[in-house]
């Protein structure tokens, strides 16, 4: 019987905190991991690993989240990738750029348990 292939999150967040609980968090739960906190090299990391998620912080050291959401959504072979943003920006305009923009789903840190992001990680792959 074939082994079913582990679905790959790549997480762009320049916490290193948060990046690494929420790469713990997934990869406990059977994801494969990818993981920058540098928007530059998120393109090529992702055509590299072909992830089959993205979740996207929006304010990156040396990067704009919302123009990266806008990147991945234009890239050839992630046109229909999910992407989660997770931010601390909690805005109304913030949250409608960023789903004008493509993301499928948005989380504000502060009012997000770690269990609701990956039961909507379950659902979008």
């Amino acid at each position: 019987m074939a082994t079913k292939q582990a679905k790959k999150i790549m997480i762009i967040e320049d916490d290193s905190f948060s990046l690494k609980l929420y790469a713990s968090y997934l990869e406990k739960e059977g994801f494969a991991v990818i993981a920058t906190p540098q928007a530059d090299e998120v393109l090529r990391l992702a055509k590299q690993a072909k992830p089959n998620l993205f979740i996207v912080d929006l304010m990156l050291q040396g990067g704009d989240g919302f123009i990266l959401v806008d990147k991945i959504r234009h890239t050839a072979g992630f046109k229909n990738t999910p992407i989660i943003v997770l931010s601390n920006l909690g805005q109304d305009s913030d949250i409608t750029r960023a789903k004008k923009l493509g993301a499928n789903k948005y989380f504000i840190k502060s009012n997000v348990r770690f269990q609701e992001v990956v039961d909507t990680v379950r659902e979008l792959v």
